[in-house]
């Protein structure tokens, strides 16, 4: 007879905690299928931190190769003077705005500057877009240099940063 009632208790005690949800309330599952079938119980949200993406399309194969110009097509007087631009695509996952860095290399070109021809904006909707930067240089003492077909001067460093 304890045995019954010991057997009793534990089962009782088993459907009382299998009645009681989460919190606090009684269970209206209503009637179980007869074959095992899962049952959606609750829905979790996956989230991940995402971080700011710019991506410079094949950038290391890029090349401004200066060619020489007349120095007033670029607002210069200090004879000789050379300009380049080259295209580059771009994306991003953010509004950036472009920028740019010229770390003169030949102490033998005086003056250079760059700048973006055109847009210099890329808009963070993921789409490659196309920009050009460019690069010029004045009052360059070539004759202190040695000749050579792709002398190094300069290196031209884009930066990027949110609107």
């Amino acid at each position: 007879m304890v045995k019954r009632s010991l057997i009793a208790i534990a089962l009782l005690a088993l459907v009382a905690t299998m009645a009681f949800g989460a919190d606090g309330q009684i269970k209206k599952d209503g009637s179980w299928p007869t074959v095992y079938v899962a049952l959606d119980l609750c829905t979790m949200p996956v989230v991940m931190d995402v971080g700011m993406y710019v991506q410079i399309i094949e950038c290391d194969k890029k090349i401004i190769k200066l060619v020489q110009v007349d120095c007033a097509s670029i607002g210069q007087s200090a004879f000789p003077c050379y300009s380049d631009c080259e295209d580059f695509d771009i994306r991003a996952n953010f509004t950036a705005v472009l920028g740019s860095r010229i770390d003169n290399k030949a102490d033998w070109v005086k003056g250079m500057t760059s700048y973006y021809d055109g847009e210099s904006t890329v808009p963070g909707d993921g789409v490659v877009y196309k920009r050009t930067v460019c690069v010029d240089a004045w009052e360059a003492e070539i004759w202190t240099s040695g000749p050579g077909d792709e002398v190094k001067v300069a290196d031209l460093t884009i930066t990027v940063k949110p609107e």
